[in-house]
């Protein structure tokens, strides 16, 4: 008979450093990075129905980098009021690679460890948008605007998998590439 119990161990330990300037001759900026490390026996919680650790009695095996390992993750973003009543927003995010554990774990007689390995999901996305209010009337403005979501068309891998994703229940809803470079174009009336 198999129980399910929470009986694991984990640790965060991170660092966030940053920057705010606040809005001033015309444009506000911020920016952060956070370095961190994050490791555990179990990274089941979101699954109740899978036990994946490598000896169930000696969880010690498993301590390593956890599922949601990410070290290095880094947000960026600006606004600024441009000649010509012309508005920008430019917002940069990108983080490194999340662990896995491929197989074979044990190599020639030595375990490598629960989740030594990374995936290919690490992340980047430049994304922006330009806008320029037209006034109409007294109290009417119409604006015209254009974004541009993933400018460099990084492939962002969701979550890469080395198992077919029928009947996947490790928490992660979406898989496969991330979405591709997108452009909106918009007219928003404000009275």
């Amino acid at each position: 008979m198999f129980v399910t119990n929470s009986r694991g161990h984990g640790l965060y330990r991170g660092a966030t450093f940053g920057v705010r300037k606040r809005f001033s001759q015309r444009y506000q900026l911020e920016a952060n990075y956070v370095l961190s490390k994050d490791e555990d026996d179990d990274s089941n919680e979101r699954d109740p129905f899978t036990d994946r650790s490598f000896n169930f009695y000696d969880l010690s095996l498993d301590y390593g980098p956890s599922d949601r390992d990410i070290r290095h993750k880094f947000n960026f973003f600006t606004y600024a009021e441009l000649p010509q009543r012309f508005l920008i927003n430019v917002r940069m995010q990108g983080r490194a690679a999340q662990p896995i554990t491929t197989s074979p774990r044990v190599l020639n007689g030595t375990d490598r460890g629960r989740n030594w390995d990374r995936k290919d999901n690490q992340y980047f996305s430049l994304d922006w948008r330009l806008q320029r209010p037209i006034r109409v009337g007294m109290r009417v403005d119409i604006i015209p605007s254009v974004e541009m979501f993933n400018t460099l068309n990084n492939a962002n891998n969701v979550n890469p998998l080395t198992t077919p994703a029928l009947f996947n229940f490790d928490g992660f809803l979406r898989q496969g590439v991330g979405d591709p470079r997108q452009v909106q174009v918009a007219i928003k009336m404000t009275f």
